[in-house]
């Protein structure tokens, strides 16, 4: 009788260890989790609840961290030897040669469920080094137009088939510019001339920068034709035109004449432009916010195709973690368990705070269903894998770039103060000697530390 006890004892503690049961107090872990998600805006608690009820195990507690404040703390954390589990990345370079974050290759590779194809667009490639993984997805945003219907409506207008060029959008809103009533069917699209490049020329991301961020490629024809398109539009064909017309100010909302024509209000809020740049983050606020009825319609194709910029954040697994495999149970469903996403489109509201990094099918009907969500937004998904990554995480010093060589000389183009030709070469040729430089300093810290 004893050893028919102790029998089913076992049997009963392997089930329970295989269901993901806790069967006893030394079998729960704790994870610390670090990002600088705002509490009040973006709250972490419902992911981390459904997290935790699929895995009662694994206990994850959240920290906040400004993001100013962030490399920072972890720097100091990194000091101390005390990283967190489990952080997100702010810096996808120096995040891996400082060794802030595992080599975590061998439990992909060990997971039958990874599949890079998976994930849209470029976005798995910014935290992969020397055919290595560090790191993993969990966050993306899409760019889009936002559509004013009434404003459509009231020209006689409809919202364009999604599979427009970019010289169809230039008509559309001309056919609606009015400007002695202050009317226009772009509202400011200052964005353009980030996201117009990688639809007239392959291998691009934004601003014209190689997918690989190695050099800027605005020395080519077709995205010099589409930079200077886009200082068109800026100075000929939007309510912000009216700012910069007169060339005498860098920041046309303040220009006394777009003050006297639109006040302090956004000109498509007013029902006066047909279409804003707008980013899937902020869902929740327009539909409590926006009294206009509204869609949203993905950016033309250009010459090339037609590329859906994207914001995506990564994460990543401390190497001072004691808990590698609960870190990386977390690090994975937040990035490509299909399980994870279906149930982070159900806890997160009134809009899921990102949408799937993959192609996971439940999840992203559940987010289709979302009331919040706009019906334009199937459009904008068919287009996910063309999309393009922001490069700023992932691209050395690139900041330093847009601030001392390419903005100062954009900025004459704006104001009409100098052609493409005069200022545009030079200032491509200084950024890009400084970009190779950044890329060969970065590349040799990358080396010590991966080595070559």
């Amino acid at each position: 009788m004893r050893k028919a006890v102790v029998c089913l004892v076992l049997a009963l503690s392997l089930l329970f260890s295989l269901s993901g049961f806790v069967v006893a107090q030394d079998d729960v872990v704790e994870l610390w989790y670090m990002g600088w998600a705002w509490p009040g805006d973006q709250p972490q608690e419902p992911r981390l609840d459904a997290f935790m009820e699929m895995y009662p195990n694994i206990i994850v507690t959240y920290e906040y961290v400004e993001a100013g404040q962030f490399n920072d703390r972890i720097t100091a954390l990194a000091a101390a030897g005390t990283l967190p589990d489990v952080l997100w990345i702010m810096d996808n370079n120096m995040y891996v040669y400082n060794q802030w974050v595992a080599d975590i290759t061998d439990f992909l590779e060990n997971d039958p469920t990874f599949d890079p194809d998976l994930f849209w667009g470029n976005s798995l490639e910014p935290m992969q080094f020397k055919d290595r993984y560090f790191g993993l997805p969990f966050q993306l945003q899409a760019s889009f137009l936002v559509a004013n219907l009434d404003v459509l409506n009231y020209f006689g207008m409809r919202l364009p088939d999604p599979s427009w060029t970019w010289d169809d959008l230039w008509a559309f809103c001309q056919r609606m510019n009015r400007p002695a009533q202050n009317y226009y069917g772009m509202e400011d699209p200052w964005m353009f001339w980030a996201f117009m490049p990688p639809a007239y020329l392959d291998g691009t991301t934004w601003d014209a920068l190689r997918v690989d961020g190695t050099r800027l490629m605005m020395d080519d024809p077709n995205v010099i034709e589409a930079l200077k398109t886009a200082i068109r539009w800026e100075r000929e064909n939007a309510a912000v035109s009216i700012g910069l017309a007169d060339g005498s100010i860098l920041t046309p909302w303040d220009h006394p004449a777009f003050v006297d024509a639109y006040g302090n209000v956004s000109p498509w809020m007013q029902n006066k432009a047909a279409f804003h740049v707008g980013w899937s983050w902020s869902f929740s606020w327009w539909t409590e916010n926006y009294e206009s009825e509204w869609d949203i319609i993905p950016y033309p194709h250009g010459p090339a195709r037609q590329a859906t910029p994207l914001i995506v954040d990564h994460m990543g697994i401390s190497p001072t973690t004691k808990h590698p495999e609960e870190a990386f149970t977390f690090l994975r469903w937040m990035s490509y368990d299909q399980d994870g996403w279906a149930a982070r489109m159900q806890a997160e509201v009134p809009v899921p705070y990102s949408m799937p990094t993959i192609d996971a099918p439940e999840a992203w009907d559940l987010y289709f269903g979302n009331e919040n969500v706009p019906a334009g937004m199937r459009n904008v998904h068919a287009t996910l894998d063309g999309g393009v990554v922001d490069p700023n995480r992932y691209v050395p010093e690139l900041g330093y770039v847009w601030d001392n060589f390419i903005t100062p000389a954009r900025d004459q183009l704006r104001l009409g103060a100098a052609a493409f030709e005069d200022v545009m070469p030079a200032a491509v040729e200084q950024a890009n000697k400084y970009l190779e430089e950044a890329w060969a300093a970065n590349n040799a810290k990358l080396d010590a530390a991966l080595g070559k």
